[in-house]
């Protein structure tokens, strides 16, 4: 099982003061340098990642950048092509039905789990003129509050991979229902843990929602794209 760094203070257990006074080694400041930039690439899928052209912009050494890109890749928030190099992944229909279908298995579970779990330090939430971050932030609230690793990993991935779907509906006329099924989400989460079936009843409507748009916003991002998404996406 994956294990993050904040495994332990999940589980209530005390971590040693040291412990975070600890210098970020290159590749881990590397890796969160990379992740930053690719937030702001979501809604334009399968571009190249050259790790010169990330090193020069983000002023670090080549072969950090170049172990960031290999950990993404192995999280599957990039791809790895061989010979090709390392991709922003495109928006496949059938890749975001599964991983859809994964993410309300996986917080489904963790909705429940929560009831009988240690309380949980949960991320703070963006301001609220950035409905897709506040989505996100719920859907790993959630997950980090079930204490469980892995569903902390299976949503970080599913939250990264269709940040482009949210963000696409964030700026489009379906901003408004958007943002009106995620106040109703946003007003349920104080019952998580003691009314389990409401926040999942809010959960469940609002990813249908974003579910319901998916395919158009796949045609509408891919039509606008690279014109290398079709080769790309056909290596997934």
């Amino acid at each position: 099982m994956w294990l993050c760094d904040k495994a332990l203070q999940c589980r209530g257990i005390a971590v040693p003061t040291f412990a975070s006074e600890l210098t970020t080694p290159k590749a881990n400041t590397a890796y969160d340098a990379v992740l930053q930039l690719l937030y702001t690439y979501a809604r334009v899928p399968a571009q190249h990642l050259s790790d010169q052209e990330l090193a020069s912009k983000l002023n670090l050494g080549r072969t950090p950048v170049r172990e960031a890109l290999i950990r993404l890749a192995a999280e599957g928030k990039i791809l790895s092509i061989p010979q090709k190099g390392y991709f922003t992944r495109p928006l496949v229909e059938g890749a975001l039905l599964d991983l859809y279908a994964v993410a309300r298995q996986t917080l489904t579970s963790a909705l429940w789990r929560i009831r009988h779990a240690p309380a949980s330090r949960v991320r703070d939430e963006p301001p609220h003129d950035e409905p897709a971050l506040l989505a996100e932030t719920i859907f790993a609230n959630i997950a980090q509050a079930s204490s469980n690793c892995e569903a902390c990993k299976i949503i970080d991935k599913f939250c990264f991979c269709s940040r482009p779907l949210r963000m696409e509906m964030t700026t489009s006329e379906l901003c408004a229902s958007f943002e009106e099924s995620l106040t109703k989400l946003r007003d349920a989460m104080p019952q998580l843990g003691k009314a389990t079936s409401v926040v999942e009843s809010a959960l469940m409507s609002h990813l249908d929602l974003e579910q319901s748009a998916l395919a158009r916003v796949v045609q509408e991002v891919n039509e606008r794209g690279s014109t290398s998404f079709s080769s790309l996406a056909r290596r997934l």
